[in-house]
Order: C-alpha cells, then structure tokens, then sequence
C-alpha cells in the first residue's frame, strides 16, 4: 500500500488537529467510489496491517451524505467497515455516543458498526427523536436507504428488537409503550407489533396488538388520541378529544375531536386555525353538545346547544386603508357555563362579539365602518344582533383653510363633521332567536348627523366655541299605542233611587306595538362654550413643612349656553307622523294629559327628547390638586396628584316657570400608595327642597329654596364612594423598597442554583419572589341617600340620610412555587362581606413527576373536582389515571338543581 501526494486530491479536510481522506491510501479495485473523509480532535493513529484508522476526541467521518460522528472511531478502509463507540470521561461515564446522519435522517447510538458498501450496520442502543417522541431500541439492525419514498429520495430502515416508544427524556424513561419489534423509518414512521405499556420499568396488563407512530416533522393527517378519559355516574365511561387532524393546503389546519359518553352525553368539536405571514391569522372554534343528567328521583334531562368562536386579524402591513377583524363568539342554551368549570366562564354574565372591516378615503377625509355587533345575557337569555351596522363619518374638515389670508384668520378655523349610522337590530330569547318571528320583530334605522363648530380665542385667555348640531333619524317601524280592552266597570246602588249604577273605571292598560312604516324626526341644537384655566400655588422655603414644598391649584371652569326647539306639537312632514302622543289622547278616562309616549321610543336611536322649547346654561368645574414633596433619600423633588379630578356641574333652564337650578353633581378621584388604593366618590346636591305632595302622594322637588328655610344652600341627597385597592408583589416593592430594587425575576433558575439535590427544598432569598404571580383585589363601595317615611308621610320631611353599603369583597389570585416540584393555582378565591358568603373559589395543586404530571383542581360551589397522574401534554397524553366528578353528579348528591 503506498501513500499518495495529498497535495493531488482534491478534497475538503475538516479543520481538525488531526484529519484526512482515504484517497490517500491506495485502494483495492472493490473500494468505494467516492473518498471517505475524516478527523479527530484529541489523536489518530494508523494500523496499516489491520488497514485501521483509529481516531479519538470528537471524532468523525463522511462519505457521500453519510456523516458519523463519535469520541471513538475505527475506520478500516479496507474492508468498508466503520465501528464506532462513545469514550468514558473523567468522572468514568461514558461520552461521545455515536450519531449517525444520513441526508436529513439522524438518530443516535451506545455502539454501532456500520459498511458503506453495502450501506448496512449492527446498532445497539439506537435513540431516535422526532418532536417529543424518544424511540429506544437494543440490538437493532440498520440499512441506509432501504426504502423508496419517490423518485429522488430514499429512506433509511432500522429493525429493532426490544424498543420503548416515550415522551421521557430521561436515559431509563419512566413510562413508555414497550414492543419486541418495530420497524423504524427515522423522521418518518414507526410501525410496532404486540406492545404494552411499560411504566418504572414494570409491564402493566394494557396490551396493544399493533401500533403505529408517525414521525414525520410538520403537518400529516393521523389520528388524535383522546386527551382524557373519564367516568361519570350519569355519564358513565367516555373518551374526550379522540379525533383526526387535517392539514388543509399549506396555511389552514383543520381539528375534528368528538367527547363521548356510554349514556348518552357527546359533544362535536371542529378547530380550524389559519395564518398567512404578513397578511391574517385567524381561527375558527364550533361544537355541539348534547348533555344528559339527572335529578335527585332519576329523572332524565337533556340540554342540547351550540357553541361558536371565530377570531380575526388582519396584519398591519397587509393593506394601508382597508382592515378586517375582530372576534365572534356565540352560544345557545349557556352550553359553556354549564360544560366549563374555569372561573372566567363560569362567571361571564355577558357575551360580546364584534366582527367589523374599516375602509380609510384620505382623499375624502372619511372612514366606512360595517361589521356585526353582538350581546348575549346569561341571566335573561336575551340574545341582541346588530346586523348590519354601518357608520359612514369624516374626519374634521375646515373648508376655508385654503382660502387667501392669514392662518390665524377666525373663518378658517370653521369646521365641520359629518356621521351617518345604518343599524339593524333583532332580539329575542336564545330559545327562539331563530325563528321567523325573530326577523319579523328585527328593527331598523337609519341616522345622519351634520356638526358645524368654531374655535375662537377671546380676550387672550378664553376659549369661545360655537356650535351647531342637525340629526335626522329614519325608522322602517313606528310605536303604535291602544288599549287592551280589559275593561273594568263598578256596580254602585244610588242612594235615592235604589237603582243599579254601572260605572266604567278603566278602558284597560296602554300597550303598545311595532308597525311597518317609514317615519322619521329631527333633531337641531346650538350652543356657546366658554372655557378657561386658573392656577394657583403656595410655596413654602427650602425643604417645606415636613418634606412639603408647595401646593399647585389648577382650575378649569366651563360655560355653555346651549338652545333646543320644542319638539312637543312636531310631526314628521314625511308620514304625518307626531313626535308625541299625549297619554290622555288614548286613554281619555285615565290618560295623563301631562305624560307623552312617542311612536319612536325604544328602538335603534330612541326618541326626540319630551322637552319644550329649551334655552339652558350649563356649567362644569374640573379641579386638580398637586403637591411638590421633598424626597431625602435621593434628594430630588416629586410632584404628586392630591386629587387627580374634582368636578362639579350643573345647569340653569331659563324656560322653566320654576325649578330652574338643576341639582349639583360632584364626582372625583384619586389614589394613595402610590397607586395601590384608588377612591372615586360622586355626590348630588340639591339647591331645592323636597316635599310631600298629597295630591300624587309622592315626594318631590318644589319651589322652595333650602336658603329660604334656613338650612345650608345645597342639601346632600347622595353620597357614593368606590375604595379599591389592587395589590400585587410589584406594587409592594414599589412603595416599601422603590422601583430600583432588584428582584428575582427567573425563579426556577433561583432555585436550580440554591440547591444541592433535585429533593432539596429551595430556600428564598427574596420571601416576596414565590408571590410574584399573585393579586388580591378588595373592593369597597357605599353609599349615603336621603330617604322619606313613605309609610306616613309628612309636609315637613325632609328626609334623612341612610347608610347602605352596595359592595364590600375581597379576591385572590394567583400561583405559588412551592418547591421544585410543587405548586399550587388559585384561579379565583374571595369572599363577599355584604352577602357573607365565598364568591367561586378555584383552586388546583400540581405535582411535576418529570415526564408525568399529577394534577387535582377543586370547585366547591359547583361541586367540581378532578383528580389526574397523567403524562405531560404531547402524543402520548393520553395515558392518563382521572379520577373526578362534574357539577351535575355533585348537583345530584348534594341536590344542587
């Protein structure tokens, strides 16, 4: 055998200590057609009577797409062949495991001895990896490109004996589906005959005939194993989540799972799910359920319904004036509340949906909105639909900008905006929301607003602002107003005659109906506003009064005088139609001639307002208290908001023969503790006084002035306040240690550092850190109103205040690490002080088992619990132990109906 001039081959040597090709050597006439390239880190040496090339450290070798890499290899190259071995280490362990790879097939091994020539080996202790899917095989016989996959590639085959199928990475896994032989197709599939699961290294009864487990990377139709199985003592035995997968063209993934039960309770799940890179991304969720249960006698029930989730977004950069999206989420007969036991779906009193697309005109200034609006009450089962529901509306235009002259001229800030709205609406009981009746009841309007406004700057400090409002609204039904005929007569004996005396005292209740037929009302408005801003401070020197600096004042006070027509003897010029029917018009025995009911009341863009001819002042006060405080600790100066919004408001009706001062309204808020606590509080004031009057036996406000009486100018009829105080680890840190201090932000790395065994219980450092995850949430409100003894009323009550207190609660939550290993999830715990009772507590504990996960959650008002070892989420989840009870076997024991 000679040695050639390397210098002559035209090969690529890895960049390795020692390296080189078997184009060196001069090879026999049956040697490979193609080099057999080589290298090593640590040493090489050359046995040239064996023809033996050993290498050691971070060895490896190529031929061709095949690539082996090891801490030991033989490479005879005489004979083709290839062993290669891991090497120990310094502590004795064995390092370096072979990995073999051929194009983009790989798998690794304790030993193996492998020939390119006939491109086939002998492989103990093969693992191989796909996903989450470990396969471990023994003696195991491997051929390179055995299998034909088309007409360019072909894929490798490994005969195993003895093979573990797990999703446990660890080298002894803790579970796993154990079978005598299986044919391994890496990154492809797995085909395995009789097996059995195989847990601690102890084979259980569960035995399997054949099995097979897709290994492809990517998306591939196959089947989904159920998530779950459980039993029931009305539902009996049943599978959750068994079903199929389809990939649907390259952007669309399409999920049928199916929950049955032996006694009759299933439900249909469809999942799609989308997404188009820089365009959308979206999914679609809907199922059917079929519930039967039980009472306390055996009765037997069944809630059917359905349940429908569609969500959409459009990508910023997909379209730069046109966007689609937004969510949908509809269900019948509460399928949700009663199949979930999460606290978020179990206390969802309302469900919202809103599905709309916006189209942008910036040459016109304008915006198109159109889109489907959706509500849906749990407690009234009243399910209301706006469909469709268009707004058309301009940007503020100033018409006269371009005109000639100065920018500051007063004609060019005359602007003007206009809005349109189209809305359908229909609603009705989920029960028999579709029906024919629903879209015979379904109503429509249509309404368009035109706003013309000015901005001057008066006297340097004050902002004037006329403007002008004209709205039309059209209806495609009006009000209709009659009797329903229950008419009541009394029986009286006339005492000098004797005789018998009918006497009619009601023609019947006023009820009403929607009508088709096209009517319509205008609305016009004008008004002045002027507004301003004062301030005012006080300083103190230096340092201040104990750290206090100064106080700052800010003071925004605003008048407007605004006019409306009358709209009381108004008709529609379109139908004839009056804005107002006075109550006695229809009821002429019982009628009050000072009430009026309108053919358009409660419909889409409700009804003109009652009022007469109004010429009205308003006026509001908005007030800002702040205070600059000296901070020692970083010798700096902080401004902080005493009260963040003060205001008070009122109005004066110049038309009104009396009552013309209407109450005061006093709203504000602010927060302490640098945001912990947060207080609103709103109040009504009364500059008149109120009175019985016997003639309509009811309290009311007269015209007599409490400064007449008196008593103090304004009277406090009510006093409402909301304290609530949000409380989280952050928070605390903030306003006990300030916002620089460090904290633990990865705790599991905290605890991997800390201690010395996996068992060891971590010790804390920072006590606050295990509570990172956690809120408590209390809230407070009350309230002060002034009552009146309804039961004897008196002239001269003027009432007296009453505390009542509205709420007063308390909530938790949050997750706590307890150790490594441990932890525990409050999804929601409080309790209701007012009512005394816990609101919906929900708790879970969680154990990590490495590859298993043990898993008990607890909803004790609706008698809920569940109890689970089960494996990891992944492919083989469903190996699982549940142990639970619903609400509805927790209903029927403790007669929860």
């Amino acid at each position: 055998m000679q040695l050639l001039d390397s210098a002559r081959i035209d090969t690529i040597v890895p960049t390795k200590a020692f390296a080189g090709s078997t184009a060196d050597f001069v090879m026999s006439a049956d040697s490979l057609t193609a080099p057999v390239t080589y290298a090593a880190e640590d040493s090489m040496t050359v046995d040239f009577v064996l023809q033996e090339i050993h290498l050691y450290g971070a060895a490896e070798v190529t031929y061709q797409t095949i690539n082996l890499k090891a801490n030991h290899i033989i490479l005879n190259y005489g004979t083709n062949l290839v062993y290669a071995e891991p090497l120990p280490d310094s502590l004795g362990r064995p390092a370096g495991a072979p990995e073999f790879s051929d194009g983009g097939q790989s798998f690794t091994a304790r030993e193996m001895r492998y020939n390119f020539k006939t491109r086939k080996g002998i492989v103990y202790g093969t693992t191989t990896t796909q996903d989450d899917i470990f396969v471990r095989g023994g003696k195991s016989k491997f051929v390179s490109g055995a299998v034909q996959v088309n007409d360019t590639v072909r894929a490798d085959v490994i005969y195993t004996q003895g093979a573990i199928f797990t999703t446990c990475s660890a080298e002894h896994p803790h579970f796993g589906i154990r079978t005598q032989r299986a044919k391994v197709i890496p990154n492809r599939l797995a085909v395995i005959g009789p097996s059995n699961l195989e847990i601690m290294g102890v084979p259980t009864p569960l035995w399997l005939p054949f099995g097979f487990f897709p290994l492809k990377s990517g998306r591939s139709t196959g089947l989904l194993f159920p998530s779950d199985y459980q039993y029931s003592p009305q539902w009996g035995y049943g599978l959750q989540g068994v079903g199929w997968f389809f990939p649907i063209g390259e952007h669309v993934n399409l999920q049928a799972t199916a929950d049955y039960f032996l006694r009759g309770t299933y439900s249909l799940n469809t999942n799609l799910r989308y997404v188009r890179r820089y365009k959308y991304t979206g999914s679609f969720n809907a199922s059917f359920k079929n519930l039967r249960r039980e009472d306390r006698e055996l009765n037997e029930f069944f809630d059917k319904g359905i349940s429908i989730q569609w969500s959409h977004r459009q990508d910023r950069a997909a379209h730069p004036t046109f966007n689609f999206g937004g969510s949908l989420n509809f269900q019948t007969n509460i399928v949700d509340q009663r199949f979930i036991n999460s606290f978020e779906v179990a206390s969802q009193n309302t469900i919202r949906s809103s599905m709309n697309l916006t189209k942008n005109f910036p040459k016109l200034k304008s915006t198109l909105t159109a889109g489907l609006n959706h509500s849906q009450n749990n407690q009234s089962r009243i399910i209301t639909v706006n469909f469709p529901d268009a707004t058309f509306q301009t940007q503020t235009i100033y018409p006269l900008r371009e005109l000639p002259g100065k920018q500051s001229a007063w004609w060019k800030k005359l602007s003007f905006r206009y809005k349109n709205a189209l809305r359908t609406e229909f609603e009705a009981p989920d029960s028999t929301f579709f029906t024919q009746a629903t879209l015979d009841a379904g109503e429509y309007g249509f309404r368009h607003d035109i706003n013309s406004a000015l901005s001057l700057n008066v006297l340097k400090y004050f902002n004037v602002s006329p403007s002008i409002n004209y709205g039309e609204v059209y209806y495609g039904k009006t009000r209709a107003y009659n009797l329903d005929g229950n008419v009541q007569r009394d029986t009286l004996i006339d005492p000098i005659t004797g005789e018998e005396v009918i006497t009619i005292t009601s023609l019947g209740e006023i009820i009403s109906s929607l009508n088709p037929g096209v009517a319509s009302f205008r609305t016009f408005s004008a008004a002045v506003n002027v507004s301003t801003q004062l301030f005012g401070k006080v300083r103190f020197r230096k340092k201040g009064l104990l750290g206090l600096q100064g106080l700052r004042h800010v003071m925004k006070p605003n008048v407007s005088i605004g006019y409306n027509p009358n709209y009381i003897d108004a008709e529609d010029y379109i139908s004839g139609e009056p804005y107002f029917l006075r109550e006695d018009e229809i009821d002429p025995l019982n009628g009050d001639p000072t009430r009026l009911l309108s053919p358009f009341a409660n419909q889409i863009f409700g009804a003109p307002s009652p009022g007469k001819r109004n010429l009205g002042l308003s006026y509001s006060i908005t007030n800002l208290f702040e205070a600059k405080i000296w901070n020692a600790k970083d010798s700096t100066s902080q401004n902080i908001k005493l009260f963040e919004n003060i205001g008070i408001s009122g109005s004066y009706d110049f038309t009104l023969d009396s009552l013309k001062w209407s109450p005061v309204n006093l709203t504000g808020g602010t927060q302490f503790f640098k945001g912990l606590t947060r207080v609103n509080i709103g109040a009504t004031f009364d500059p008149y006084a109120t009175q019985y009057d016997p003639v309509r036996n009811q309290f009311r406000r007269v015209e007599i002035s409490n400064l007449s009486e008196g008593r103090f100018p304004l009277s406090l009829t009510r006093f409402e306040s909301s304290i609530t105080t949000n409380l989280t680890v952050s928070k605390i840190r903030q306003l006990f240690q300030g916002a620089e201090e460090e904290v633990v932000t990865d705790i599991e790395e905290e605890r991997r550092k800390r201690r010395e065994e996996e068992t060891t219980l971590f010790e804390e450092t920072d006590l606050l850190s295990l509570f990172e995850r956690f809120s408590i949430q209390h809230t407070f409100r009350f309230r002060f109103q002034r009552e009146f003894d309804t039961e004897a009323p008196d002239v001269d009550d003027r009432g007296r205040p009453r505390f009542s207190q509205l709420a007063n609660s308390i909530e938790l939550r949050g997750a706590l690490q307890l150790t490594n290993n441990w932890s525990v999830n409050i999804g929601q715990i409080g309790y209701d002080f007012t009512s005394r009772r816990i609101t919906y507590p929900f708790l879970s504990f969680v154990r990590d088992l490495h590859c298993w996960e043990m898993r008990f959650s607890w909803a004790p008002q609706r008698n809920f619990y569940s109890f689970s070892i089960a494996v990891k989420p992944g492919t083989l989840d469903f190996i699982n132990l549940p142990v639970n009870q619903n609400r509805y076997d927790g209903g029927q024991l403790f007669d929860n109906r």
